[in-house]
């Protein structure tokens, strides 16, 4: 049997003992700890990215990715984000599509710095006041950018069912995604990127639960992107007071993983919004997974 441990908040560390492997845990005890726990360590085991990536594929449905990431094994993508702190976010969250999970492997650990932060939507929403969370109760959030060609046609080959590869997305495939995904426009322009608009709540449900959490990529990050432009639905701006109070909240309610070599961990990327402290020593290497229950 394995050790748990807390962790910080509600996520667990899974320790290996008696020579268990990943390999061992059953795809409902996978999912019976991410349920209860949101974000869940295992520490201890051996691993290697080929094992990484047969467990992420062992308890997915089906695995999707970051289109602007490399891949290193056939579901692992290795994470370059640049050096400085990486805001909260949920993975793919200014996409139209929310993947489920979000995996990561790592490798190599940082000797100094670079830490994963993580902070559970559902104490966040706890703690919002009564006037934010009546903001967002009555309307959604919209996020607007432009992808160029490459990346939305890579998006949607492992989006949209029967297309093996970039080569095979139509501009056709655009509008199978919208009927997909409700609250959705996308414009091709000239040069064949597309301008996309699409609504989404800031609190939504989660994979696991219809209790309200409020997870979202309004603090987030385009490392590898157009930068979006996030409002409220009728297109005006988040309130500066509004964003002064998520600020405040999320800082409060922030843990962060200090990696070891060979840590797998697996977070609810429904319910928990993840960042990065600054990284300090180069010689990092993690990789990461996106997938769906």
């Amino acid at each position: 049997m394995s050790n748990v441990k807390a962790l910080g908040g509600s996520a667990k560390i899974i320790q290996c003992k008696d020579s268990l492997t990943l390999a061992d845990y059953s795809v409902d005890e996978v999912m019976g700890l991410c349920e209860s726990s949101g974000v869940v360590l295992f520490r201890g085991f051996e691993t290697c990215i080929d094992q990484f990536s047969n467990f992420v594929q062992k308890n997915s449905s089906r695995v999707t990715l970051d289109p602007a990431r490399s891949f290193h094994a056939d579901n692992a993508q290795k994470v370059d984000a640049g050096t400085d702190p990486v805001g909260l976010h949920c993975e793919n969250g200014n996409a139209p599509k929310l993947p489920h999970f979000i995996w990561f492997y790592c490798k190599k650990a940082a000797s100094s710095g670079s830490q994963t932060t993580y902070c559970d939507g559902r104490g966040v929403w706890d703690k919002l006041s009564d006037n934010t969370k009546k903001i967002f109760s009555q309307q959604n959030i919209k996020y607007s950018r432009t992808v160029p060609e490459q990346l939305w046609k890579s998006y949607l080959a492992y989006e949209l069912p029967n297309i093996s590869s970039p080569e095979e997305v139509e501009i056709s495939h655009l509008s199978q995604l919208s009927d997909q995904v409700p609250g959705q426009t996308f414009k091709l322009n000239d040069d064949m990127s597309v301008h996309y608009e699409f609504t989404v709540g800031a609190a939504h449900e989660t994979v696991f639960s219809e209790d309200l959490v409020f997870a979202n990529s309004i603090l987030g990050p385009s490392f590898n992107y157009e930068k979006p432009r996030i409002t409220l639905e009728d297109g005006s701006e988040i309130p500066e007071d509004v964003l002064a109070e998520i600020q405040l909240i999320t800082s409060q309610e922030t843990q962060e993983i200090d990696w070891q070599d060979g840590d797998v961990v697996m977070i609810d990327n429904t319910r928990f919004m993840h960042g990065r402290r600054a990284i300090e020593d180069p010689v990092r290497e993690i990789y990461a997974a996106l997938s769906y229950r």
